[in-house]
């Protein structure tokens, strides 16, 4: 009998320790769908041949909250060898009263383009019409835009994809 309770004890021993060796690194990483995660459903998604693009248009309130979090933190201390991201950047980004995120990733390899460029011309509801040039971040495309009138606003996406231009409408209503 007490042969069995000390090899049951050695047993667990060993299933511990090996648990506790087995652990990773506890460094988060951050993938795309992360964001997606945090930021939840995307006000405008469209896939059209291989392209998957998706919109999602947060308060600069919202955004700032979001990179407060435990994400938006991890998010920050990343650093993007290609795009590194200057004191006018960061300040263009929280300019407006909104920011504007675009994701475009190629559907067949579920990578991003190499590249690229996007901007985006915003009708608002009394006919004004303003163009944003978006910045590259890390995974996405992002800037501060201004949404300061109540209704219906056109939003056109131009994406420089190589020698070629891709363009989307949609529609967004602030309320």
């Amino acid at each position: 009998m007490k042969i069995k309770y000390t090899l049951f004890s050695a047993a667990i021993v060993i299933f511990f320790a090996l648990t506790a060796f087995a652990q990773t690194n506890s460094k988060i990483n951050i993938k795309k769908d992360d964001i997606a995660s945090v930021l939840g459903k995307p006000v405008f998604e469209l896939t059209v041949d291989s392209l998957n693009t998706k919109v999602w248009i947060i308060s600069v309130q919202r955004y700032k909250e979001v990179m407060k979090s435990s994400t938006g933190k991890t998010m920050s201390k990343m650093k993007d060898d290609k795009m590194p991201m200057d004191k006018s950047t960061k300040e263009s980004m929280m300019s407006g009263t909104h920011y504007f995120i675009f994701d475009v990733r190629n559907i067949t390899t579920g990578k991003e383009f190499a590249d690229t460029s996007a901007k985006v011309a915003i009708v608002s509801p009394s006919k004004k019409m303003v163009s944003v040039s978006l910045s590259p971040m890390m995974n996405h495309f992002g800037g501060g835009v201004t949404l300061n009138e109540k209704g219906n606003y056109l939003f056109t996406i131009n994406l420089n994809i190589g020698s070629g231009y891709k363009t989307t409408q949609f529609k967004y209503k602030v309320k």
